[in-house]
């Protein structure tokens, strides 16, 4: 750490020392081609700044100085209140809850009045690492056993249930279902809250999707129960009666993905890991009806 310290003395003495060259050398030219008429009390900055390349107000502050560049007087030195203090107590609770999104920290100190930017808060978490619990060991991470396809729009939608724990004003904490559904294409999205991935609860949420996103040729998902009984022994699915029906009424397809393999519908599972860690994060609810 000296050392680092050292460098970096040494490079801000380096620079210091070039700006102080180049401003001698420019005065030294400027001294050759006015002859007599050169007057080194009374400096024709304009011209100085054309040789120079130096904004006219720099090489007015350091003509006090004999033209010599040296450092600010607080150089180095942090201002010892910020725009943040007052509200560390707040960044600091967020930060040790394991949350690290700026965006997500910056709406909840924006809710206590802080009046900053997200720069300032990003800056901030990078400064207070320490403050972050630390991450569960995580193995070896293997190679990609799926492969990127693409879709054209309104072709794939991939579905998904994520299960999310939520907290009231009260401190009660509830277990919900979080229906997820996605556009393979495009990113468009739709997600619903209900008590409970039963059946019924899975219909009423892809018709508000379909409302709101189309119809698509097929659904991606999983080996759900209520969508797939099992599988033949070719390996064909038995669907779910009621979801067939369902299908058939509707007029769309269903592929499952392959037992044990995650992969095949990221883009859901993603949006439902934003749902936990972003999208409720920090949140309390007045009230749940379930």
């Amino acid at each position: 750490m000296p050392m680092q310290q050292s460098n970096h003395n040494h490079g801000k003495s380096k620079k210091d020392n070039d700006l102080t060259e180049i401003i001698s050398h420019a005065l030294d030219e400027m001294k050759h081609d006015f002859g007599e008429k050169f007057n080194p009390d009374h400096i024709n900055l304009a011209e100085l700044q054309r040789r120079t390349g130096i904004s006219r107000s720099k090489l007015r502050r350091i003509s006090k100085t004999g033209f010599i560049d040296k450092p600010h007087a607080l150089t180095g030195h942090k201002a010892e209140t910020t725009i943040l203090s007052g509200f560390s107590g707040i960044i600091d609770a967020l930060l040790a809850k394991g949350i690290t999104n700026s965006s997500v920290c910056l709406e909840r100190l924006q809710e206590n009045g802080y009046p900053g930017g997200l720069t300032t808060v990003k800056d901030y978490i990078k400064a207070h690492q320490d403050l972050i619990p630390a991450k569960r060991q995580i193995i070896a991470s293997q190679e990609s056993r799926g492969q990127r396809y693409q879709t054209l729009p309104g072709e794939a939608y991939q579905m998904d249930w994520g299960f999310v724990d939520v907290e009231t004003e009260s401190g009660a904490t509830y277990k919900v279902a979080c229906f997820a559904m996605i556009c393979h294409c495009c990113g468009q999205r739709y997600i619903e809250f209900f008590p409970n991935a039963k059946q019924e609860n899975l219909f009423i949420g892809m018709i508000h999707a379909f409302l709101y996103m189309g119809i698509p040729k097929y659904i991606l998902t999983d080996n759900m129960k209520s969508v797939v009984i099992r599988r033949d022994s070719e390996g064909h699915p038995i669907w779910q009666k009621d979801y067939e029906l369902f299908m058939g009424n509707i007029e769309f397809q269903t592929k499952l993905c392959k037992p044990r393999h995650p992969f095949t519908k990221g883009a859901v599972e993603r949006l439902v890991r934003f749902v936990k860690d972003n999208f409720l994060r920090d949140v309390s609810f007045m009230n749940l009806l379930i």
